[in-house]
């Protein structure tokens, strides 16, 4: 039965209105109408809203399992059949779902502006919507199902597209691989495709600040006004109360919730996020993963997308992924052929940071999107949508000195471009690497002499997180996200610094970049990080790329984990994720490495146990071999003879 307080007061017309609808609902099925759709629209919650020729009424539609969903639904100035662009979301309640409201809303009348019926849904047991909300995994039925309804309806013209960033690309790829008839094209931007590795862990270790900061910003506030109002509560009161919930997680979050140990004794979802146990039940990659591990199901996946994404998004990986997967493997010529990607200057999650790289870095995606709806949808052959280059991706160009950059762009058919080259800088040092200050050195030459570098990881004093993609909460300064500068964080005497020389001419990387090293640890289990700086003539020490990896998940988050032999060296290859950055004659290389980055991942315990329930930590002391016989380098990918210009 809905409550219909969740939708506010409105009076007595409106409960005429529902009565109204209920009552033609019950004559339709005692009739026996036929009804060209299986899914019902059950009650119309709102009266029509028009705004500048655009129409809207939100409706509530029914599931395969009889949970209903309230969608709006933007009808064009033009009547008749017309193509649909469909967003499904968990955010209705802070990015202000509803007709015409301001965030959401606003963006979906545009679509409605240019010719197409945009529907916009509150998922399953979010905002509106009934039932229980259980992320990513119940988007695939709940996505078939919508999409099918959307394009059965009168007003449709029987083509759906989806739309939608970060967790609404989750929503779209997962309708996709479920290939609903009625889906024609896709565009997922800022998002990931498998939530194992690229979501609730990173190479088997679990992104704390993501797994607490994504509930507490959205779905725990929401859950309880949801439970206050089910016991009674008036709108206003529980928009309230949910309001005060937030305010105080956001200070018990980096006071308490990030430092409980272990991390399974943390109970403050489980009423109202139950889900996050879940994640910690499963660190590996199970058969609970690969159910909506996308980057297994490419070929089930038959209609075009528009991948977007930004350069130093939490996500960034999944984006590439997603365009590689789909011209490779997709499902059909045209979901191979069709497929797009473009990545912009930086931000997503995670934001800018300090440093900005001007307004080249700015690109209009929603014009191409509807390009790209107009050539599927409405077969428009005149919007030369077929001469867009199948990739286009900004190049961050920093200054030397200052926070104010530059960049251009750069567009072909393949990412990374075909023209580029491997390059490595080797590691190596006297053996006293530690800090920016240390005798650590990179070079494109292997150094045959050298010894090796040590440092001890105190799980109790990690090294703080410092820039980089992140979701969803930014607290303090120990956790500022994007672009930051990292030399007062190389002062740690846990840190290893490895520096180049100035380099005599410009390094355009574009591409894969990886960091194959040699470790061993006193530790039957430990973490390493890699990070990957750019260090100006003005000392800004600029992150690139980073990333983490647990030593028993050295061989691949996706194979069985693997303690290590304390003493043993060990080698890894670490995947730091793609970059499209200039580093100018002038700038220096650089590579730290360390085993924390608190809070954004939880700190490895040392102890070779479960991360979840070990309340026990070991002080380890973690060694970094580079020699001939165990090479330790970094792997770049770099553009042949590219004239870099920011014109």
């Amino acid at each position: 039965m809905v409550n219909l307080q969740i939708f506010g007061n409105r009076g007595k017309g409106f409960m005429s209105l529902v009565r109204s609808v209920a009552l033609f609902s019950i004559i339709v099925v005692l009739c026996g109408l036929s009804i060209r759709s299986r899914f019902l629209v059950a009650h119309v919650l709102e009266q029509a809203q028009e705004r500048n020729g655009v129409t809207c009424e939100t409706l509530k539609v029914r599931m395969r399992d009889g949970i209903m969903l309230t969608t709006d639904v933007y009808f064009p100035k033009e009547s008749g059949r017309h193509p649909v662009i469909l967003l499904r979301t968990p955010y209705g309640l802070r990015l202000g779902q509803g007709c015409f409201a301001e965030g959401l809303g606003e963006g979906m009348a545009f679509w409605a502006e240019n010719g197409y019926v945009a529907v916009s849904q509150d998922t399953r047991g979010t905002f509106r919507s009934e039932g229980v909300f259980n992320p990513i995994f119940q988007e695939q039925n709940d996505g078939y199902d919508a999409v099918e309804w959307a394009g059965t309806q009168e007003w449709s013209n029987g083509k759906v597209a989806m739309t939608g960033s970060s967790y609404m690309g989750v929503t779209q790829w997962q309708a996709a691989i479920m290939a609903p008839p009625h889906l024609v094209a896709i565009a997922p931007g800022q998002t990931a495709t498998d939530y194992h590795d690229h979501w609730t862990y990173v190479n088997g270790v679990f992104d704390l600040w993501f797994g607490q900061s994504w509930p507490l910003a959205f779905f725990a506030p929401d859950m309880h006004r949801r439970e206050l109002i089910a016991n009674g509560s008036t709108l206003e009161s529980a928009r309230k109360a949910s309001e005060a919930y937030l305010s105080a997680g956001k200070t018990r979050i980096s006071r308490e919730w990030i430092h409980k140990v272990p991390p399974v004794e943390f109970d403050g979802f489980r009423e109202l996020a139950p889900y996050y146990y879940e994640w910690l039940d499963h660190p590996t990659y199970d058969d609970y993963w690969a159910q909506v591990d996308v980057e297994t199901k490419w070929d089930q996946i038959t209609v075009p997308a528009l991948v977007t994404g930004a350069w130093g998004d939490l996500f960034h990986i999944g984006t590439i992924r997603a365009f590689h997967g789909m011209r490779e493997q997709g499902g059909s010529v045209s979901a191979r052929e069709g497929t797009r990607l473009v990545m912009t200057g930086g931000g997503g999650h995670g934001r800018q940071g300090v440093m900005g790289f001007g307004e080249t870095g700015n690109f209009d995606l929603r014009s191409l999107a509807l390009r790209f709806y107009d050539h599927h949808l409405k077969g428009s052959n005149n919007n030369n949508f077929d001469e867009v280059p199948r990739v286009q991706t900004f190049v961050q160009v920093p200054p030397d000195e200052g926070v104010m950059g530059s960049g251009f762009w750069l567009s072909g058919n393949h990412y990374p471009p075909s023209d580029i080259k491997k390059v490595r800088f080797h590691l190596s040092s006297g053996g006293s690497a530690n800090t920016r200050w240390g005798d650590g050195v990179l070079s494109e030459t292997m150094q045959s002499a050298g010894l090796d570098d040590r440092y001890t990881y105190d799980p109790t004093d990690p090294v703080p997180a410092l820039g980089g993609g992140s979701c969803c909460l930014t607290l303090g300064f120990y956790f500022r996200t994007g672009t930051q500068d990292q030399s007062t964080l190389e002062l740690r005497n846990d840190i290893l610094v490895y520096t180049s020389k100035k380099l005599e001419e410009d390094l355009v990387i574009t591409g894969s970049v990886f960091a194959n090293f040699w470790a061993s640890s006193t530790g039957r289990d430990t973490d390493f990080t890699v990070k990957v700086v750019d260090v100006h003539p003005d000392g800004f020490s600029r992150n690139i790329l980073d990333r983490v990896v647990r030593a028993r998940f050295r061989l691949g988050s996706k194979l069985a984990p693997s303690l290590i032999e304390p003493g043993k060296p060990y080698e890894y290859r670490l995947d730091l994720g793609y970059a499209s950055t200039v580093l100018p004659a002038g700038h220096r290389l650089r590579v730290d490495i360390s085993s924390s980055k608190f809070p954004h991942f939880v700190r490895n315990t040392n102890t070779g146990g479960d991360f979840a329930s070990e309340s026990k930590f070991n002080l380890v002391t973690q060694t970094i071999h580079h020699n001939e016989e165990f090479p330790s380098f970094v792997e770049l990918s770099v553009a042949r003879n590219m004239k870099v210009t920011t014109e």
